[in-house]
């Protein structure tokens, strides 16, 4: 009984001195860390960048920074401490331990819970929230944490984008968005032959449903990706600023479903965008002859190419998507979105402009995708 008790005793001032030395080496070390993550986010180009607090984890070895906040500089009109670049409630980078174990690699995965995009449209460059500034943030960022992160897990994420040059400033909002990075190789050992992928589910304004899944290949010398979305059940009322500016109609009820898929192989982008229009009334955003006649031919138009289905009136038309990739060192997240914002537009656009579907305009409806931010040689 003697020996056993003092068995006890050693087991616990031999755990006491762990959790001391743990405890020591978290105070120790946060220091020291906070002072690294401030010279990364000083060294970002146009942008202000500040957090809340970061920690150090030496039980789960993991790291993690709150109130991560970017602000461009210098700051658009639009844009101000409330309304960032972009702002994260908490980002935490830990330890794979099943790549450590069986694959004998330190990687890690990153969990972003809140991060949110504020994306402003100025009626100049200098005034625009909408590009990366730094063409190097994200090489700057890995600087953040020594692991490389293989995958990466957003929760309750929001991108929203403002048009500032449009009376009203009316807004696209995209929220409660989880998606999951998968395979994010950032070296060719890492990659196991295997592409990234991407699946995406969230919510566009208030009505609707959107699905994203993609792959693709981030270590190909040409980008290469393709993939497919959509948003099902957009109630037109809520892009009706939008549609007032792209196409001088003012819709009073409907709702419409978009789907998207996409190719990109050899600097060369295809695919299409098929916008469903159901039960929709419009009227002329503005008065005289011309609105009105745009309206009731918009209107006509969907009753003539209805699919008529009992109890809805729905038309059909597939948008063509073309366009090439230029510049020595595109980056592939920048261009992706840009496929996906003007699919967005483009299908949305057509569903009421091109009745029955015709070919887009000459430079096809991706000329914002080869205009992404490039990376420097």
């Amino acid at each position: 009984m003697r020996w056993a008790g003092v068995r006890h005793r050693k087991l616990l001032i031999t755990l006491a001195i762990i959790a001391g030395v743990l405890i020591a080496g978290r105070i120790a070390l946060n220091p020291f860390v906070a002072h690294h993550t401030q010279q990364v986010l000083d060294s970002l180009k146009g942008y202000r960048g500040s957090f809340e607090d970061v920690a150090v984890s030496l039980y789960k070895l993991s790291y993690t920074i709150d109130g991560l906040k970017l602000v461009q500089v210098p700051t658009p009109p639009g844009a101000s401490e409330k309304r960032p670049f972009f702002y994260a409630k908490r980002i935490e980078i830990g330890l794979h331990w099943r790549d450590l174990i069986h694959k004998h690699e330190l990687v890690g995965s990153a969990e972003l819970d809140g991060p949110k995009l504020n994306l402003i449209a100025g009626p100049s460059k200098s005034k625009s929230q909408t590009k990366i500034a730094d063409p190097e943030l994200g090489e700057k960022i890995k600087h953040l944490s020594p692991l490389a992160v293989e995958r990466i897990e957003l929760k309750r994420a929001e991108v929203a984008f403002t048009d500032d040059t449009s009376h009203g400033s009316p807004s696209i909002w995209v929220h409660d968005l989880d998606a999951t990075l998968e395979n994010v190789a950032t070296r060719v050992g890492l990659s196991h032959g295997e592409p990234t992928t991407l699946a995406a589910s969230g919510t566009l304004q208030k009505t609707g449903q959107v699905s994203v899944f993609l792959t693709a290949d981030p270590l190909a010398k040409k980008l290469g990706f393709s993939g497919r979305a959509a948003v099902e059940h957009l109630a037109l009322k809520d892009v009706g600023n939008f549609l007032v500016k792209k196409a001088a109609l003012a819709p009073q009820k409907g709702s419409i479903d978009l789907f998207a898929e996409f190719d990109a192989h050899d600097g060369v982008i295809a695919g299409g965008v098929k916008p469903i229009l159901k039960d929709v009334e419009v009227k002329p955003a503005k008065g005289g002859f011309m609105p009105a006649l745009k309206a009731w031919i918009a209107d006509a138009a969907l009753h003539v190419f209805s699919d008529r289905v009992p109890g809805r009136n729905a038309t059909a038309a597939v948008i063509p998507m073309e366009g090439t990739i230029n510049g020595p060192k595109p980056q592939l997240w920048p261009t992706i979105w840009g496929v996906l914002r003007n699919a967005f537009v483009a299908g949305l656009e057509s569903g009421f402009a091109r009745l029955p579907a015709g070919k887009p305009a000459e430079k096809g409806v991706l000329p914002q995708a080869r205009n992404q931010p490039r990376k420097r040689g």
